[in-house]
């Protein structure tokens, strides 16, 4: 039988504890998983910043072209129905090139998420499994 100690919180038995705490000899390793997860998780972060900026940017040299051409063509207009038409081409490849520019962005956030998750997600799993089976074993004691 295990050794008893009386404290000022009452008795101590050492069973009770290990059957409460189950994962009382694997709590350095759940740090660990939990450590490793969150690294993992920081490196699909950096990634993905760095996805976004590269897209951000490519967007941005997209759209100085594409206003530095429609100024080009714009200063050889001869009539004012002609330079009409110009900036409106201009307009509507400008607001197209922009809503195509959020759905890149919002598809690359939406991935960043779920890389960014995970990680915590497999880890999460393990742990809720081992709980699950803990509770069952304590059930049956």
């Amino acid at each position: 039988m295990a050794k008893t100690e009386t404290n000022m919180f009452g008795t101590f038995n050492p069973e009770t504890f290990v059957k409460a705490f189950p994962f009382a000899n694997s709590f350095g390793d759940m740090g660990k998983d939990a450590m490793t997860a969150s690294t993992e998780s920081a490196k699909a972060s950096v990634k993905s910043f760095q996805d976004a900026s590269a897209a951000v940017m490519r967007q941005a040299q997209d759209r100085m072209s594409m206003t530095v051409e429609t100024g080009k063509t714009l200063a050889g207009a001869t009539t004012m129905e002609e330079a009409m038409e110009i900036q409106t081409g201009y307009m509507r490849t400008a607001m197209k090139a922009h809503m195509d520019g959020i759905s890149e962005l919002a598809g690359i956030y939406s991935a960043a998420m779920k890389d960014f998750m995970e990680p915590f997600a497999g880890y999460t799993k393990e742990v809720l499994a081992e709980t699950k089976q803990a509770a069952s074993k304590a059930k049956a004691a």
